[in-house]
């Protein structure tokens, strides 16, 4: 045999996890400073803004790479699946259909060049449900256990706690956005919604290293 494998090149799940984790608490820092200090370009109001500026392709690579994982993600029971799916399916849609650059735009935007109006009503729909969804995952999800008959130990509880902060952090969020939209406030410049979508990433990607055993992982039994 003249070829070897090398299982080293195999990234597990657990790595997956990890990295889907890093990926999404760098996207808004990853934004904001590259677009200020490669091309000067002050803070926007949101992350999806980016899209209209020098950080574009890493925008849609690192959402394009959160979507794909989610799609094709195994968890421990079939809904586990299909959350994830749908979550990835939406991380997609984010990217397919960008918000407008700006209220008095009228350029076709995406992939289906459609009106700049409807594509960001799609993807502020788009960017809702990939966030609920992440929190149900969270907190009705990782929560979950392979065998239910075995104790949960100590970490576990952590953990637990841990996903269901985020969940909630991540509702709570989305909540305060709502009410925000409702009330209209029309700030010139307002960071509001850069700040809680990044919160709400930070919540994501800290469930997410969690669950790829970066912190509180239990250790292995002795025999």
């Amino acid at each position: 045999m003249f070829r070897s494998r090398n299982k080293s090149v195999i990234i597990s799940y657990i790595s997956l996890r990890r990295l889907i984790g890093i990926l999404g608490m760098l996207l808004p820092f990853i934004c904001v400073f590259g677009g200020l200090l490669i091309s000067g370009i002050p803070i926007r109001s949101s992350i999806s803004s980016y899209y209209h500026t020098n950080m574009r392709d890493v925008f849609v690579g690192i959402l394009i790479g959160v979507s794909l994982f989610l799609m094709t993600y195994k968890g421990y029971e079939r809904i586990d699946n299909i959350v994830t799916a749908m979550s990835g399916l939406a991380a997609l849609g984010v990217v397919i259909f960008p918000s407008r650059y700006s209220l008095v735009s009228t350029e076709p935007l995406g992939v289906f060049q459609i009106s700049p109006v409807i594509s960001d009503k799609i993807h502020a729909v788009c960017s809702v449900i990939f966030f609920i969804l992440l929190a149900i995952n969270s907190i009705f999800l990782f929560t979950l256990t392979k065998n239910k008959n075995i104790p949960k130990t100590r970490n576990k509880k952590i953990r637990n706690c841990i996903y269901i902060s985020c969940g909630i952090i991540i509702l709570l969020s989305l909540l305060i956005l709502l009410i925000r939209s409702l009330i209209g406030v029309g700030v010139e410049n307002d960071k509001t919604l850069l700040v809680f979508e990044t919160i709400m990433l930070l919540a994501f990607g800290t469930s997410w290293l969690v669950k790829g055993k970066t912190l509180f992982k239990d250790k292995p039994e002795k025999f």
